[in-house]
């Protein structure tokens, strides 16, 4: 067994992290698949009462039931693999789809407290990265940011290109607090870490380590992360 580092500690809180907090989204989510799987066996039964008449019927049944099995069974591994942190390889990810998979997930949270996102997007938008784990941060800090805003608030992500890097812009009344180094976490009396700041400390060491960065400044956070090859 490998010993562990720093970086491996807070990755494993910051995966807890966001697997507690949207945890009822998830949840809301497969039981919305089960309900697909759950009508299909209702039309199932239904043929196999009147089997001469219902040949159709039977068809249509067994197909709806096949892809809500292969939809339920592609969500549960994606749900594994985004609360459960391991080795994967970096593919070409498409930065605007990952923010609206974020926010897909995070629909009922957002419409709770009357919350608006605004995304603006250039287009084709790719960077290279461990699918899931970008997924992670990204969730994982709009969720943190839904969570310090008020009722009503706007929140606006802006994805973009400078350079050689795509740029991912939040903006809102939540953002504000430094990035502090993961070395720095837990100094001080209190010995704790909030939400945010411990998301902020595994992205900015996520994109350092791919050769982008984290900045910071009131109401506005931007990760800077290298566009991929494909997007050039």
């Amino acid at each position: 067994m490998k010993a562990l580092s720093l970086g491996d500690v807070l990755d494993a809180a910051a995966y807890a992290f966001v697997g507690e907090r949207c945890r009822d989204a998830h949840i809301h989510d497969i039981r919305g698949e089960l309900q697909t799987l759950q009508s299909s066996l209702e039309l199932l039964a239904r043929a196999a009462r009147n089997p001469g008449e219902n040949i159709a019927l039977a068809e249509k049944a067994t197909a709806l039931a096949r892809r809500a099995l292969a939809n339920h069974e592609k969500s549960l591994v994606d749900f594994v693999n985004q609360t459960t942190p391991h080795e994967e390889a970096a593919v070409a990810v498409d930065v605007c789809d990952m923010v609206n998979r974020a926010l897909l997930i995070l629909r009922n949270d957002v419409a709770n407290k009357s919350i608006t996102f605004k995304v603006e997007s250039a287009a084709d938008l790719r960077i290279l990265a461990q699918p899931h784990r970008s997924r992670l941060l990204i969730l994982g800090l709009l969720a943190t940011t839904i969570d310090e805003l008020s009722a009503g608030s706007v929140v606006k992500v802006l994805l973009s290109r400078e350079d050689s890097q795509v740029v991912i812009e939040i903006q809102s009344d939540a953002i504000g607090r430094a990035v502090r180094a993961p070395e720095d976490q837990w100094s001080g009396a209190a010995q704790t870490v909030t939400p945010l700041d411990l998301l902020l400390a595994v992205t900015s060491r996520w994109a350092a380590a791919n050769g982008g960065r984290v900045s910071q400044v009131p109401r506005e956070l931007r990760i800077y992360y290298p566009r991929s090859q494909s997007d050039s």
